[in-house]
């Protein structure tokens, strides 16, 4: 089964994207990133003017949460990237639904 991504809302109001069957190599300093590019190749692309780092990635294998900050418009961003802040090396895509 292929990775999915998605934005969900909570009753709240608070903005969560959910990652579920994901698996990616794991890899130094990961860190899951929205950006507004539909397909990121390389660093210009992953990080534009607006990109937003979710963090540090939770783990290279299974179902995951993370949180979007209040004060992000999320829907200008179509795509969740897996990338290395290290090397500067993209390790996934996901466009989310």
């Amino acid at each position: 089964m292929a990775p999915t991504s998605a934005l969900f809302r909570g009753p709240d109001g608070t903005v969560i994207l959910r990652l579920e069957d994901f698996t990616v190599t794991n890899g130094s300093d990961l860190h899951v990133i929205l950006t507004p590019n539909s397909d990121p190749k390389t660093r210009g692309d992953v990080m534009p003017k607006g990109y937003v780092d979710l963090g540090k990635l939770k783990g290279n294998i299974g179902n995951q949460n993370y949180f979007v900050p209040n004060d992000v418009d999320v829907s200008g961003y179509q795509t969740v990237v897996t990338y290395c802040l290290l090397f500067h090396v993209l390790f996934s895509v996901a466009q989310i639904k």
